[in-house]
């Protein structure tokens, strides 16, 4: 499942999307963890809502079910969400024992 998500495709528009959150306010809406996954949900004033995912390669098969709740939460598959940011680190995470390497990516939703 891990592999799933390294070749997330970033979104034509991170940079402008990244600039302009580092000068919107932000409020932090939720923080769920597991010993496994991180999804922190933020709001960035002005400009649309940011979802924050860790996952480490140590995931079961609850982390499975965090996913499929962040897919219905963002309203769509994660190969189709709007990625502003990805990133893969080789070397375990420090909260998530038992992993040797994780992902963290940001998912941008706009305001309509």
């Amino acid at each position: 499942m891990f592999q799933t998500f390294k070749d997330l495709k970033i979104s034509e528009r991170a940079d402008e999307i990244l600039k302009a959150m580092s000068k919107a306010d932000a409020t932090c809406k939720s923080r769920e963890y597991t010993a496994a996954s991180g999804v922190v949900t933020m709001t960035a004033h002005g400009l649309g809502q940011v979802i924050c995912v860790t996952l480490a390669d140590s995931m079961g098969e609850c982390e499975g079910e965090v996913m499929m709740e962040l897919q219905e939460r963002i309203g769509c598959l994660l190969e189709d969400a709007e990625i502003i940011f990805h990133e893969q680190f080789n070397r375990p995470h420090p909260r998530m024992k038992g992993s040797t390497c994780f992902i963290q990516f940001e998912i941008f939703e706009g305001y309509v």
